[in-house]
């Protein structure tokens, strides 16, 4: 029986990877004297793997790995005016407003009549907080955890500082890994919406065999699961 709603933020609530995207597109550009498009993805993509120990998820452990990557790249010739372009970069994407995935203001008001509803999100504090503030939407939930990461223990821990059943969770959100795998390691429930764009280190190439797992095209189909259940 389902008990809690819990939601992811980003690319579930509201657009973000696709951000990541482009920008990232861009560090192309300025490399493209240096290396050709895949390498500089590929280099990009390694060094926020190796750095997300240190920096964590978010925009600003991007914008560093993307310095980084462009003076190994470039051997050290990429150019000060270059540099720069990327920090602005990075503080652009801090800055853009948040754009919203359609419905989402609508089905949170309409399951939030009859579901308490958590927020759960990874990365840096001030970031995902900043984003939720723009966003609009913190009065529609409960509570409202940044985590590190998610992981099983991770959520276990939120679940039994709340006091919840994981087991009475229906955990919402957009990447297999982090989203679903982990509730359904506890006994909860997961829905996977897919955004169009999946950040690398989230992909996942099987979806899980479980009648607790549920897949829908958009989160507007979200209270007529939760109707069936």
């Amino acid at each position: 029986m389902i008990e809690v709603i819990a939601l992811d933020a980003d690319d579930t609530l509201w657009h973000s990877e696709s951000r990541f995207h482009e920008t990232q597109l861009r560090l192309s550009e300025i490399l493209d004297r240096h290396a050709p498009h895949e390498e500089v993805q590929a280099h990009l993509h390694e060094l926020e793997v190796r750095n997300i120990k240190l920096f964590g998820f978010g925009i600003k452990g991007f914008t560093l790995s993307m310095v980084e990557a462009a003076i190994e790249i470039s051997r050290g010739q990429i150019t000060a005016e270059e540099i720069h372009e990327i920090v602005m970069m990075g503080k652009a994407m801090l800055e853009m407003p948040m754009e919203l995935l359609d419905g989402v203001e609508d089905t949170l008001e309409e399951i939030g009549h009859h579901y308490p509803l958590v927020l759960i999100t990874k990365g840096d504090h001030m970031d995902q907080y900043n984003k939720i503030e723009k966003s609009g939407l913190a009065g529609h939930f409960r509570e409202i955890e940044v985590v590190l990461k998610k992981d099983a223990a991770a959520y276990a821990e939120v679940f039994t500082r709340h006091g919840t059943d994981p087991a009475g969770v229906m955990m919402v959100g957009n990447s297999i890994p982090s989203d679903i795998l982990p509730i359904l390691e506890l006994g909860g429930h997961g829905v996977y919406i897919p955004y169009h764009v999946t950040a690398s280190f989230e992909r996942h190439d099987e979806e899980p065999d479980s009648p607790r797992y549920h897949r829908l095209d958009s989160i507007q189909a979200l209270p007529a699961l939760l109707r069936n259940q």
